[in-house]
């Protein structure tokens, strides 16, 4: 009798620690998914997933003035955490190089991320090298996957 007491309980907290888990994992990040921002430079910030450890994919397109690389979609890779995000590119692609990596850091408010950036380019020697300065994202849609059986 005992036994199936301390068995009953063990299962609710198994039961338990599972929804916990999958709780967790839903609610790492309130930055939507797929979704795609735009800054005030006109660049495209695409992310097309955040995994349930925080971990972002997407791709990002320059197009700010006064710097190369504009209009290629260079891979993203970064973090999130509730509304925490850290993404970063490295400016390199079959068609140009730059020769560099920028990172940005930031939160999400309401529908902005407002971030600050560095720029490190390679081959510098001193932290002055580093380029700095702040974006604001606006979020310009959330992407919905369709299913083609879907469409007529």
């Amino acid at each position: 009798m005992r036994f199936t007491t301390i068995g009953r309980l063990l299962s609710i907290l198994t039961v338990s620690l599972m929804f916990t888990a999958a709780s967790y994992a839903d609610s790492i990040t309130s930055i939507p998914t797929p979704s795609v921002w735009d800054n005030q430079s006109g660049s495209t910030l695409t992310i097309n997933s955040i995994d349930s450890s925080g971990l972002i994919t997407g791709t990002y397109v320059n197009r700010a003035t006064d710097y190369a690389c504009q209009n290629i979609s260079y891979p993203v890779t970064g973090w999130a955490y509730g509304t925490a995000i850290t993404f970063n590119t490295i400016w390199q692609s079959a068609s140009e190089s730059c020769n560099s990596i920028t990172a940005w850091t930031g939160f999400l408010y309401q529908t902005e991320m407002s971030t600050l950036w560095s720029l490190t380019i390679s081959g510098s020697t001193n932290a002055s090298e580093i380029v700095r300065g702040t974006d604001t994202f606006k979020q310009v849609k959330k992407l919905t996957e369709e299913s083609l059986i879907m469409k007529k």
